[in-house]
């Protein structure tokens, strides 16, 4: 009879755990990213009376007697299915739609992962969490390490924009200032000597995107020549030439050189500013050097304005004078610096230099890491998990790529908390409990019972 005393507080200890998993996912039902845990069972060895027989040709077979010893939990897993989205209209409160984690790394370094996107910029430009973790920046598109950086912003910025100097091997296309304005024709020109008659009218023809601007330079004076050799005893005293500041002008020394618009079909002269009383060009293409400013008050100062995320978690940060940095992803899958100037010129790659601590330090593009088994992860407070033995391979990206859900802004992750599950396995619980206690009730009664059998 002892027995079954023993077996009913099994089912008594294990509803008491149940209970105990269903009041924690409850209590958490508007925590931010929370994942559901959920009981199982499993049954405890079972006494056997007999294991059974085979059936003979004399006889039929018996089957085992056994009887059980009870429940046990087998296990509490986790369901991490993502949880809805709760709006809060914050530029910096990110959901990560689809799987993923975000990276954070405290102050020793050491960095955990978490579902929880509430984040802000402290007084020093971090972007950090609640409770004040710095969210780790990716590096890559894919990697198996995770990146040493964190995620910075700039307070404050100044900027040299000028004209880039090596403007001869960008291809007309590359070149930033333009904003995909210039297109192929033709430019009439008037060359008129100082007695006031004409020297030419001549046309230089732009037929090829493509080429880079030292060709596009070369062919316009290789056109000029053409022209005199096509018209002889005239001598244009005219040239084009590219100037160490990225512009072009359209020179000569003793002749006076006028566009005629009714024979230009390209948007040469408007991409470029030219005009008869400008021959030389706005700089094609232009460099930004960037620097972070540590003294807010500084007359060369730029003031942060604020910043937006997209869906792959890279950082637009805008500044008071309309500028914008971020950063983007090449067709070589390379991550770069953009600048965009308040014009509205994009200025990328290689255009851009950045110096100073902070902006060396700055990582622009939120991580997000990925593992082989989640429900290896262990649970920790502040909405955190760490590394478990049954994790396996992580692997860290951007948003968006790979394996990687997209980031939504402007809201967070709520909790996947079903609660009309819950409560139904409360009651379930609970009826277990009681029954269990029912069981444990009778078999205390039979046995006082037979205490009593000798007297």
């Amino acid at each position: 009879m002892s027995q079954a005393l023993h077996t009913s507080s099994t089912g008594i200890n294990a509803g008491q755990s149940q209970i105990n998993v269903i009041a924690n996912n409850v209590a958490n039902i508007n925590t931010t990213a929370y994942k559901a845990a959920n009981v199982t069972f499993e049954t405890l060895f079972s006494n056997t009376l007999s294991y059974g027989s085979a059936a003979t040709s004399d006889g039929g077979g018996t089957n085992p007697k056994q009887i059980g010893l009870g429940t046990k939990i087998g296990g509490i897993t986790r369901n991490f299915n993502t949880g809805t989205f709760v709006q809060t209209g914050r530029d910096t409160d990110l959901m990560i739609s689809g799987s993923g984690y975000f990276v954070v790394q405290d102050s020793d370094g050491k960095q955990y992962f978490t579902r929880d996107g509430i984040f802000s910029l402290d007084s020093a430009g971090n972007l950090v969490t609640q409770s004040g973790m710095k969210v780790v920046g990716a590096e890559g598109l894919y990697s198996a390490k995770s990146s040493d950086t964190t995620v910075s912003v700039p307070k404050n910025l100044s900027v040299v924009v000028q004209g880039s100097p090596d403007l001869a091997n960008k291809t007309l296309t590359e070149l930033n200032n333009l904003n995909d304005k210039l297109r192929t024709g033709d430019i009439g020109i008037t060359v008129t000597a100082a007695d006031g008659t004409t020297v030419g009218d001549l046309v230089l023809t732009i037929d090829d995107l493509n080429q880079t601007v030292g060709d596009m330079v070369a062919d316009f004076n290789a056109q000029i020549a053409q022209y005199e050799q096509d018209h002889p005893g005239t001598d244009l005293d005219f040239q084009v030439v590219l100037n160490g500041d990225g512009t072009l002008s359209f020179e000569s020394a003793t002749n006076t050189i006028t566009f005629d618009p009714q024979t230009t079909t390209t948007t040469f002269l408007n991409a470029t500013g030219l005009s008869d009383q400008n021959l030389t060009t706005n700089a094609l293409n232009q460099t930004a050097t960037i620097q972070d400013m540590l003294v807010s008050n500084d007359a060369n100062s730029i003031a942060l304005e604020g910043i937006t995320i997209d869906e792959n978690g890279i950082l637009s940060a805008t500044y008071k004078d309309g500028s914008i940095l971020t950063k983007y992803i090449d067709d070589n899958d390379a991550i770069q610096w953009k600048y965009v100037t308040k014009e509205g010129v994009e200025i990328t790659g290689a255009d851009v230099t950045t110096t100073g601590s902070s902006l060396e330090d700055s990582n622009f593009i939120i991580e997000l890491a990925t593992m082989v088994n989640e429900e290896g992860l262990v649970s920790l407070n502040n909405n955190l998990w760490e590394w478990g033995p049954d994790v396996g391979e992580i692997y860290y990206g951007v948003a968006g790529e790979m394996a990687f859900g997209a980031i939504e802004s402007g809201g967070y992750e709520g909790s996947n908390v079903d609660i009309a599950f819950e409560l139904s396995n409360m009651i379930m619980a609970q009826r277990m409990i009681q029954m269990n206690s029912r069981v444990f009730s009778t078999a205390s009664s039979v046995m006082e019972t037979l205490a009593y059998l000798g007297q």
